[in-house]
């Protein structure tokens, strides 16, 4: 009877007090809760330690196999000022083909100190994890691999192939000897590739470069448009609004410019795509072609392109790219081109960097003017001033006599 007493009282105090009666239930829910969760963290580190999925340090010595898994399909985020990154996807490399031979490709980092000196397989390459613009990529020291690049000629083709289908042509442009603490080879300003040659016992190694070459048949069949008109590339609009060209930076090193274009694009799709299959290119009328570069982006009118765009969103944004001052070329032609699918067009863009800028800040006297003995000559002499604060670079082309 005592005992029935105190649970009669407990349950009128309920009856009387509901909400009482729902924070209670709502602990006891929270502890069965806690209770479950627990039990599933568990399971879940008893099954790494079984499957051996623990996290593992991934060194760059050992054989580039754990940063290959890695790499591939991930975002490699590069640096362009103290609050700017691009996200760049990487498509790891994995065959070389060279005269005739084709070279497994396997990935590796370099020490923060700069000095590469990976310990590499008989058999096959390493490509520098990064190096996407300027494909790094170092061959043992053998005979073999030795004699392949000293009988590379001029316009020999080099072809290396990614993981996700890639392809992409390179011709053979030089070659020389360079100290092997020599970072300049690192250097990610141009398209193209560098082949290395590893190892050895003495202090330098052997280089070949490459220039980037735009597949043929994907130039002629991609379309070609003008300033200012909007074209489709896959389920992508691009509008080339403006450009612009800049001598007189104090951030552009002697003897450069800057070309920047401001453009547009809009995602068709109803899916979100990712702005770094996205890849633009400048080439002047000689063939040669100029990469994105980080600094001379930054002064353009709009952002540089990062991340996602939306379904149906439109960004709008610039390039800039660093280009020799004495650049004669009437025009100059962005190609953009998506790196997952192959798709490309060209933009024709005036360029009005040459003859007339390239005489900007300069005081020109004509001193004298004669002609031939066989009246066959027009011989002029004159000075030029450079009336800048910069070295002023003029090539012959920029001279010209109208009637």
């Amino acid at each position: 009877m005592s005992s029935e007493q105190p649970n009669q009282n407990f349950r009128t105090y309920l009856a009387a007090n509901p909400a009482v009666a729902i924070l209670a239930v709502i602990a006891l829910l929270a502890l069965l809760a806690a209770v479950v969760l627990g039990v599933l963290l568990l399971r879940s580190e008893n099954g790494a330690e079984v499957d051996g999925e623990t996290p593992t340090a991934v060194s760059p010595e050992a054989g580039g196999t754990g940063i290959e898994a890695e790499a591939a399909g991930q975002s490699l985020v590069v640096g362009i000022s103290e609050s700017n990154t691009i996200s760049v996807t990487l498509d790891v490399p994995v065959t070389l083909s060279l005269a005739g031979q084709t070279i497994p490709v396997k990935t590796q980092q370099i020490p923060f100190d700069g000095v590469w000196s990976p310990d590499t397989a008989q058999d096959s390459a390493v490509w520098v994890y990064g190096s996407i613009i300027n494909y790094i990529i170092g061959l043992p020291n053998t005979a073999e691999n030795r004699t392949l690049l000293e009988q590379l000629a001029p316009g020999d083709e080099l072809v290396l192939n990614t993981r996700g289908g890639t392809q992409f042509k390179f011709s053979f442009s030089s070659r020389s000897t360079v100290p092997s603490t020599n970072r300049d080879v690192f250097a990610q300003n141009m398209p193209g590739i560098t082949l290395v040659l590893l190892g050895g016992s003495g202090q330098d190694r052997l280089v070949v470069n490459g220039r980037y070459v735009v597949s043929q048949a994907a130039e002629t069949t991609s379309p070609i448009v003008e300033l200012g008109e909007t074209a489709q590339l896959d389920n992508m609009q691009i509008t080339v609004n403006s450009v612009s060209y800049i001598p007189d930076r104090p951030e552009i090193p002697a003897g450069f410019a800057f070309f920047l274009v401001d453009y547009e694009v809009q995602n068709l799709d109803l899916t979100a795509v990712d702005s770094a299959n996205l890849q633009l290119i400048l080439m002047d009328q000689v063939g040669n072609q100029y990469a994105i570069n980080a600094v001379a982006s930054q002064l353009g009118n709009n952002p540089v392109l990062t991340g996602f765009l939306n379904a149906n969103q439109v960004v709008q944004a610039s390039a800039g790219f660093q280009i020799p001052m004495g650049l004669n070329s009437e025009n100059v032609t962005l190609l953009v081109s998506r790196r997952d699918t192959g798709a490309q067009l060209q933009v024709s863009l005036p360029f009005s960097g040459s003859g007339t800028a390239a005489a900007q800040g300069a005081n020109i006297t004509l001193v004298r003017a004669e002609v031939s003995s066989d009246l066959t000559s027009l011989i002029l002499a004159g000075n030029i001033t450079n009336l800048g604060e910069r070295p002023l670079v003029i090539v012959e082309q920029d001279i010209s006599l109208q009637g």
